[in-house]
């Protein structure tokens, strides 16, 4: 009996049932289930900001590995009509809070991967300037520093930098911007936003 039970192969039928009990047993099964169910979620975001958030596109951000609280409240303010109206109001109306916040979860651990740029020594150099006199005090090392109130700015985009900067400038109301930002927008000319752009873009 023995014989024929391990020639009818349950033995290894067992062996193959067994990994995902202990999963179930250890509590991972579900964790892993919602992590897959996270990804799904965020794989609508894909086809603007690129696989995993990380963008392809000059004018489209990347936001990988943004801080969480962050991702939350722009997100948020997408979707309760406080930011300019873009494609984005209108996709983020469909997500509910948890969504929102699933979704955030999930692009935060991803890894940051800065956008291939090669730029003009001299124009770093100028907007290296201006972010040590303008900019240091809150975008911190260079632009990397991040918290739920400043994003990453280091290797994004310098097209959308400058696009964002422009409009913090001539259109304040657009998007909420604390005092101090906007006061130092007010001072930049075109060139010097294209410098800092270029500045923040080169920094690994």
């Amino acid at each position: 009996m023995i014989g024929r039970i391990g020639r009818c192969g349950l033995r290894p039928r067992v062996g193959r049932l067994a990994p995902a009990w202990l999963l179930w047993c250890c509590g991972l099964a579900p964790a892993l289930a919602a992590s897959t169910s996270d990804r799904l979620l965020a794989e609508n975001c894909n086809g603007c900001h690129g696989t995993n958030g990380v963008s392809a596109g000059p004018t489209i951000p990347s936001f990988a590995g943004f801080d969480r609280q962050y991702l939350i409240r722009i997100l948020q303010d997408y979707r309760d009509g406080e930011r300019t109206p873009t494609i984005m109001d209108r996709i983020m109306r469909g997500y509910s809070g948890p969504e929102i916040r699933r979704i955030a979860t999930y692009f935060a651990a991803q890894p940051w991967i800065g956008a291939a740029v090669v730029t003009d020594p001299r124009i770093q150099a100028t907007g290296e300037q201006i972010h040590d006199q303008v900019c240091a005090e809150c975008h911190e090392q260079q632009g990397r520093h991040q918290d739920r109130d400043t994003p990453r700015i280091a290797g994004q985009w310098p097209d959308y930098l400058v696009l964002q900067m422009q409009t913090y400038r001539d259109r304040p109301e657009a998007m909420p911007q604390p005092t101090k930002m906007l006061d130092a927008m007010a001072e930049l000319s075109d060139d010097e936003i294209q410098a800092l752009a270029w500045f923040y873009a080169a920094q690994p």
